[in-house]
Parts: C-alpha cells; sequence; structure tokens
C-alpha cells in the first residue's frame, strides 16, 4: 500500500487528472486506498479483470503481485474444465463490479486474452447510472 500511495503521490504531482487502478481484486485494499486519497478528489476508475483460470490466478498474484483474496481463489481452482472457469471469472468480476459501482468513478473492463464476450458480462452488471 505504501509504493501505492508514493505512486499516486507522483502522479498527482505531475498533474494527473484522474487515476486508473491497475486490475484490482481485494476490495478492502481498494476502499483503504480511496480513503487515504480522498483528499485530492480526483476520479478513480477501478481496473476489473475477469479471472480465465485458476492459473491466470496464480500469475496475477506470483508474477504481477497483485492481491487475489483467498475465497476468489479458492472459487478459481474449483473449476473443473475452462468453461466453468471462464464462468467463474465472470461472476467474481460482475460482483466486484456490482460492489464498486457505488465508491469509484468508473470501471475499466479487461477482456482477457481477446475475450471480449467477457467484458461485457461484467458490464451488463453495472447496469445504467
Amino acid at each position: 500500500m505504501d509504493e501505492e500511495l508514493r505512486r499516486f503521490a507522483w502522479k498527482v504531482e505531475a498533474g494527473a487528472e484522474y487515476i486508473v487502478t491497475q486490475p484490482v481484486f481485494d476490495l478492502d485494499l481498494l476502499e483503504q486506498f480511496m480513503r487515504s486519497v480522498e483528499q485530492y478528489k480526483l476520479p478513480i476508475i477501478a481496473g476489473i479483470w475477469p479471472l480465465t483460470s485458476y492459473r491466470n490466478a496464480e500469475f496475477m498474484v506470483n508474477e504481477l503481485r497483485v492481491p487475489v483474496p483467498a475465497d476468489y481463489m479458492d472459487r478459481m481452482r474449483q473449476a473443473d474444465s475452462a468453461e466453468k472457469a471462464r464462468a467463474e471469472g465472470i461472476a467474481i468480476a460482475r460482483e466486484m463490479a456490482s460492489r464498486v459501482r457505488t465508491t469509484v468513478q468508473g470501471a475499466q473492463l479487461s477482456a482477457p486474452f481477446g475475450r471480449y464476450e467477457m467484458a461485457v458480462q461484467v458490464a451488463e452488471a453495472l447496469g445504467e447510472r
């Protein structure tokens, strides 16, 4: 969190008018971050990435150092086919999008590996503003 706050301060000093996060899975950490930077009054766009597999979740954690909560990891691990894993990833991303809808100013939805239909299915959870 300290590193992210330092990076945020650098972006503010450089003239940032809004912030787009990297993919976020731990929404408690996102909310903590938002409380820490609320005095800047910059719009925050949350990065939402539908996981495609347990291996994809592991990559996020181990290679990109993006925290993925244990319950999401468990849900992805239990998916016993590629189709079920993508469906579970969409379900998780929809839950996250619904939860952040009222706390951020927008969401940046990823289409992992060119699977645009996954982003569209997540966007449906946002509904109209």
